[in-house]
């Protein structure tokens, strides 16, 4: 993936992670109503870990999540974008999501999380990509549907249960045939 990576919506910009985001992803991920699906709120340390982790898988895969970013502005906006996660021992490509507080209920989700999915049919190889949802983050559930994902099995994923939604590759290619031009 190129440094100068950019992926733009009607809204959104998404791009790659760079070290001077940490000051805006902390404040996401240490916020606690933000984290409350995961264990924990993240503290500085774990956040810096993460971006790290971001930043080094676009050189070791090619790909990782972004940056979500206001098109007119330039304002942070949250996280979106393909990983990778280990589920039930297979690694799996997962659209994954954050929007930061005060910004939920906007439709940055969606949007952002329909451009990773085209992106990831688009430039890898799978068949399917998937996203782990907590059951009850109803909020969570209804973008993997809104991006045309199905409710494909139940795991526990890392201690918690998770919903595992999904979309095969078959199936993104008809609603991309059908969709109008």
């Amino acid at each position: 993936m190129e440094a100068d990576f950019r992926l733009d919506t009607e809204r959104l910009r998404l791009r790659r992670y760079r070290p001077g985001d940490l000051d805006d992803l902390h404040a996401m991920f240490s916020d606690p109503e933000h984290m409350r699906w995961y264990p924990a709120p993240f503290d500085l340390e774990t956040t810096r870990a993460w971006l790290d982790r971001q930043i080094a898988a676009y050189d070791t895969r090619g790909y990782a999540l972004w940056i979500v970013e206001d098109r007119a502005s330039g304002a942070f906006l949250g996280t979106a974008g393909p990983t990778l996660q280990n589920v039930e021992e297979v690694d799996e490509v997962e659209i994954g999501w954050h929007t930061r507080p005060g910004r939920k209920g906007e439709g940055i989700a969606p949007e952002a999380a329909a451009a990773a999915r085209d992106w990831a049919f688009a430039n890898l190889d799978v068949d399917h990509v998937i996203s782990l949802v907590r059951p009850e983050n109803q909020a969570s559930c209804r973008v993997a549907e809104k991006i045309g994902m199905h409710v494909d099995r139940l795991a526990d994923h890392k201690g918690l249960l998770h919903r595992i939604y999904r979309i095969d590759r078959v199936t993104w290619e008809e609603r991309v045939a059908a969709a109008p031009s």
